[in-house]
């Protein structure tokens, strides 16, 4: 026993410390996403009194944002440290929650899924430049706060309905109310992070309707609502209370009706169609990882499904829905069902390789083993970030000697990935007007290199010195010449022309 107990010891440090290098390993480094300019800028004015930024958002994650702003100093380091922390923390919560259920193994397997699996905000994961995320959640964004007090959230309630019971004689209708209000408050601080999961209600008034506690409905529903509504009040009175709450509501109807212009599989859509997100997980997590993940939900509705099984599938169907009847459907939203996958595809192998031993235990064995090769690459990735892309251009061009001065004509890439960077100095192609030393290419298929452009590249070559930045190809126009573009054409000019 103190043998197995050593293995088992062992074998968590070892998944453990490999989520910890993936959660946290050069988490400064790697290029900053858009969105996480946003939101750390309000977090940053939250703390110092300015309650006014980015209201079509809730507040909590922000407000975490700036505190950790005002620890590690003002930018992106602090905010990712608390994402990532987030996210390791879903993991430990995942792990605490299913041991009970589906036993030491099984909650190893479901911790270790969830910290290793590449999570990427891109479709080519397994190629991912060194810098780009492999994770989403090594990003100050919204998403891995969201999610960690959502898991918490039904996990306290799991515990409220399996707590061991006191004798009959004993037993009142308040018995564990401190878990459904500890679970309606963690949910009310993941709704107050990101609204999507207020979805999530239906699932925790699943938790008593499943264990058939009718009393229970009613206490812990009071307990949890009560917990709920303190906690809520208190995330947005600082904001504005109502009025932010109006505001939101009002933004995200529109934001909702309006779409948001995105690609997928190689065509541009303005409303995304219904079977966008399930494109990103498989893009963003690989299909490798996907397929196991899948026949492991598969196993898990098969093989003796339970009350957990009922819950984890309700709180990932209700998110499913959700997402694919929305408008807008963003690369990283699909961070949202993971925790739900991969728990039911841990429940699904566990209850698989107990089936019919040694058969059932070899196939569990093999699909998972599937995985370490998309974790390997995660971890590689992980330790060769580096910053890339814009924001290493305007030291590359100076090192080629090009002025501060001359500006940047920007293709392939939408204006908020690269105006943090290059500021003024860079635009868009949708300009009407003005003068450009240099081109650069992103690989953003929704904004393709205009045909003025590519006519002169392609003729006169010898005016321009080429080279690749990481993903983005860069010309600078040679011999004391700019690109002088009005209106829809492009010409070759002097600089000195007067």
């Amino acid at each position: 026993m103190t043998r197995a107990r050593w293995t088992r010891t062992a074998v968590f440090a070892v998944v453990a410390l490999a989520g910890v290098f993936v959660a946290y390993w050069h988490i400064g480094r790697q290029s900053t996403y858009v969105d996480e300019f946003t939101y750390t800028r309000a977090g940053w004015d939250y703390v110092h009194g300015v309650l006014s930024s980015n209201l079509q958002h809730p507040p909590t994650g922000k407000y975490l944002f700036g505190v950790a702003q005002l620890v590690f100093g003002e930018g992106v380091l602090g905010p990712r440290l608390v994402a990532a922390t987030a996210s390791f923390g879903t993991g430990i919560v995942l792990f605490a929650w299913l041991r009970r259920p589906i036993g030491y193994w099984g909650a190893v397997l479901a911790a270790g899924l969830w910290w290793l699996t590449p999570r990427a905000d891109s479709p080519t994961w397994a190629d991912v430049a060194s810098g780009t995320a492999a994770r989403i959640d090594r990003l100050a964004l919204l998403e891995p706060l969201m999610t960690f007090f959502a898991v918490a959230a039904l996990a306290a309630a799991w515990q409220w309905a399996t707590r061991p019971r006191r004798p009959a004689d004993r037993t009142t209708a308040w018995d564990g109310w401190w878990w459904m209000a500890l679970a309606g408050a963690l949910l009310a601080l993941s709704v107050t992070s990101k609204v999507t999961t207020t979805v999530l209600v239906l699932a925790l008034v699943a938790v008593p309707l499943l264990f058939r506690r009718w009393s229970g409905l009613l206490t812990g529903g009071v307990a949890a609502a009560a917990a709920f509504a303190v906690v809520f009040v208190v995330a947005y009175v600082p904001v504005g209370g109502v009025r932010a709450i109006t505001f939101m509501i009002e933004f995200q109807g529109k934001h909702d009706t309006r779409g948001h212009i995105i690609s997928v599989l190689g065509k541009t859509y303005m409303i995304a169609p219904w079977w966008t997100n399930f494109v990103r997980v498989v893009e963003g997590v690989g299909w490798p990882t996907v397929v196991v993940l899948l026949v492991g939900v598969a196993a898990a509705f098969a093989i003796r499904p339970d009350r957990l099984v009922a819950l984890l599938g309700i709180a990932l169907g209700i998110l499913v829905v959700f997402y694919s009847t929305a408008n807008v459907a963003l690369p990283h939203y699909y961070q949202a069902w993971m925790p739900w996958i991969i728990a039911l595809a841990a429940v699904g192998y566990t209850r698989l390789a107990r089936l019919r031993p040694p058969l059932t235990t070899v196939v569990a064995l093999l699909a998972v083993v599937v995985t370490i090769v998309p974790a390997f690459v995660v971890v590689r990735t992980v330790a060769e970030t580096r910053t890339t892309g814009f924001a290493r251009l305007e030291g590359v061009l100076e090192d080629r000697g090009v002025p501060d001065d001359v500006r940047v004509l920007v293709s392939g890439s939408a204006q908020q990935s690269f105006a943090v960077f290059i500021g003024r100095r860079g635009a868009t192609q949708g300009v009407t007007h003005g003068d450009y030393g240099v081109l650069v290419a992103g690989i953003d298929p929704r904004f393709p290199m205009d045909d003025d452009l590519r006519a002169l590249l392609r003729e006169h070559p010898e005016r321009f010195e080429e080279f690749r930045l990481d993903a983005l190809r860069v010309w600078v126009v040679r011999d004391g010449l700019v690109i002088e573009r009005r209106g829809d054409t492009a010409a070759l000019v002097p600089t000195d022309r007067g």
